[in-house]
C-alpha cells in the first residue's frame, strides 16, 4: 500500500471515529488499526523481538485507554505508536532521535505538505498518466453518477420519496475541522521524514567509547593535567560523601522524630524536601557524567576515584531509600495522592538512574550510555503507569483512614466510581448523589466510541 494511500485512509479512519465524539475508545481502535497497517507493510518485524515488544506496548496501552480513559493513558497511546511508528522505518533510531525527528515533523509536517513530490508516491516518468488514472477511477465516474442520480430522484416519486426520508445531520464545518486534524496526524504519522542531519546525530550518540578516545586522553580544561582532573575528582568526592553521610544521618533523625500529628503542618515543607532530595541525586548522577566522561575512564591508578564514587552512588541510593521510607510515613499519616505516588515513581527512575551510573562507570560507557538507558527507562514506566487504575488503588487505601478526604476521592479521581458506591453501601451517612451520577453518565449517555469501558461493565 503506497503511502498516500495509508495517509488518506487514515484520515478518513480518524474522521470517522472522531467526528462527534470524545477521546475513548475510538482512540484504542484507531492506534491498533494503525499498528496493523505498520506490519502489513513490512511483514519481516513480526519476526523482530524489538519490533514486538514496542508493538505490545501499543496493544498493552490501548487497551488500557479503552478501559479507562485518562491523560497517562492517552500520551502512552501517542507516544508508543510513534515509536513502533519510527522504529518500523529506521530500527538504529535511538529514542532520543526519535523524540527530536518527531518534534520536528510536527512543524516541518506544514510545508511538506505541498512538497506533493515528495510523499505521493506515483511513477515520476508519467506524471500524467497518473493523474489521468485518478481522474478517470474517482473523479469522472463520481461526477456522472451524482448528475445521474439526481435526474433519477427528481423523475421518480418513489426515489424522491426515499431520498428524503434521510436526512444527514452532519455539521460540514466540524467534519471538515476533524478531517483536517485526521489529514495533519496521518501526514506526520506515515510521512515520518527522517533528514540527513537527524541521522548524522543519530551516528553522533554513541554507547561506546572508540579506540582513538582510549588512547588519546585528552582532560576537561586544556589549562590542566589529566593527574590533576584526577586528583580534583578525588577531593571533591571525598567532601561530597562526607556531607551527605552526615546529610543522611540528620535527615533520618529530624524526620523520624516527627510525630504523626505534626505531618498536617509539616505537609508542605516535606514535599518540598522530598523535592530536593530527588534533585540532588539527579545532581549526583551529573558528577559522575562530568568526572567519566572520557580519559579519566581509562587512566592508570584511578581504582580510588571509581571507588569514591561507587561509594556516593551508593550513598545516593541510601538517600533514595529514606526519601522512600519519609514519603511511606506522610502516606501513612496523611493518605494517598496522586502527587505521592508520584514521588515513589521518580524515586523509582533514580534507583535505576544510579545502577545505571555504576553500570558506565565499570564497563566504561559514553555519557549517552547513560542518557539512553534513562530514556527507555522513561518509556517503559509511561507504559507500566498507563496499565493501573490508579484512582481506584488510592481511593480503596484512603477508605481505610479514619480521616477521609471525601472531596478529594470524589472529585479530583476518576475509575474509582465502584470503590466509593460499594463504600457507600456500608457506610450511607456519607453518600454522594453526584458519583451515581457520573456513572450514569458514562455508561447510558456517552456514545460508544466515546465511552469507556470500565464504565459500561459497571452494576
Amino acid at each position: 500500500m503506497k503511502k498516500q494511500s495509508l495517509i488518506f485512509i487514515s484520515t478518513v479512519l480518524f474522521a470517522v471515529l472522531f467526528y462527534n465524539q470524545e477521546v475513548g475508545i475510538n482512540l484504542s481502535i484507531f492506534a491498533l488499526i494503525l499498528l496493523g497497517f505498520n506490519f502489513s507493510q513490512k511483514p519481516d518485524l513480526l519476526k523482530d523481538k524489538k519490533a514486538l515488544i514496542l508493538a505490545s506496548c501499543v496493544v498493552l496501552s490501548s487497551l488500557s485507554n479503552a478501559w479507562l480513559f485518562t491523560f497517562t493513558t492517552f500520551i502512552s497511546v501517542i507516544i508508543s505508536s510513534f515509536v513502533f511508528r519510527y522504529y518500523s522505518v529506521n530500527p538504529k533510531l535511538k529514542l532520543l532521535s526519535q523524540a527530536f525527528i518527531n518534534a520536528s515533523n510536527w512543524f516541518a509536517a506544514v510545508v511538506q505538505i505541498f512538497q506533493v513530490d515528495d510523499w505521493f508516491q506515483y511513477d515520476k516518468s508519467k506524471p500524467q498518466n497518473t493523474f489521468s488514472k485518478i481522474f478517470s477511477y474517482f473523479i469522472l465516474p463520481f461526477l456522472i453518477l451524482s448528475v445521474f442520480f439526481g435526474i433519477y430522484v427528481v423523475s421518480s416519486d418513489t426515489l424522491s420519496n426515499w431520498y428524503n426520508r434521510f436526512e444527514l445531520d452532519i455539521d460540514i464545518v466540524v467534519l471538515i475541522l476533524v478531517a483536517v486534524l485526521g489529514f495533519y496526524f496521518s501526514f506526520v504519522f506515515w510521512n515520518a521524514k527522517i533528514y540527513n542531519a537527524f541521522k548524522v546525530l543519530d551516528r553522533s550518540l554513541r554507547l561506546n567509547f572508540t579506540n582513538q578516545d582510549k588512547k588519546e586522553l585528552k582532560p576537561t580544561f586544556e589549562f590542566l593535567e589529566i593527574d590533576f582532573e584526577k586528583r580534583s575528582g578525588i577531593i571533591t568526592l571525598i567532601c561530597l560523601n562526607s556531607m551527605l553521610f552526615a546529610f543522611i544521618i540528620i535527615f533520618n533523625v529530624e524526620h523520624f522524630q516527627t510525630t504523626s500529628q505534626q505531618f498536617s503542618e509539616y505537609s508542605s515543607r516535606i514535599h518540598n524536601q522530598i523535592n530536593s532530595l530527588i534533585g540532588s541525586i539527579v545532581l549526583a548522577m551529573m558528577v559522575i557524567l562530568f568526572y567519566f566522561k572520557g580519559a579519566l575512564n581509562f587512566i592508570q591508578n584511578n581504582k580510588i576515584l571509581l571507588l569514591l564514587s561507587k561509594i556516593w552512588l551508593g550513598l545516593n541510593g541510601f538517600l533514595v531509600i529514606s526519601a522512600a521510607i519519609q514519603n511511606s510515613v506522610y502516606i501513612d499519616a496523611l493518605g494517598l495522592t496522586y502527587k505521592r505516588l508520584g514521588v515513589y515513581l521518580f524515586l523509582i527512575l533514580c534507583i535505576v538512574g544510579l545502577f545505571y551510573s555504576y553500570q558506565k562507570i565499570k564497563l566504561q560507557k559514553t555519557n549517552f550510555y547513560l542518557i539512553d538507558k534513562m530514556t527507555w527507562a522513561v518509556f517503559y514506566s509511561l507504559i507500566g503507569c498507563s496499565l493501573l487504575n490508579w484512582g481506584s488503588i488510592v481511593t480503596r487505601y484512603n477508605l481505610t483512614k479514619t480521616n477521609i478526604d471525601f472531596y478529594y476521592l470524589e472529585n479530583s479521581l476518576r475509575g474509582n466510581e465502584k470503590v466509593i458506591l460499594d463504600f457507600y453501601e456500608s457506610n450511607p451517612e456519607f453518600y454522594n448523589d453526584e458519583v451515581k451520577r457520573r456513572v450514569y453518565y458514562n455508561k447510558e449517555m456517552v456514545p460508544f466510541l466515546s465511552s469507556q469501558l470500565y464504565y459500561k461493565v459497571m452494576n
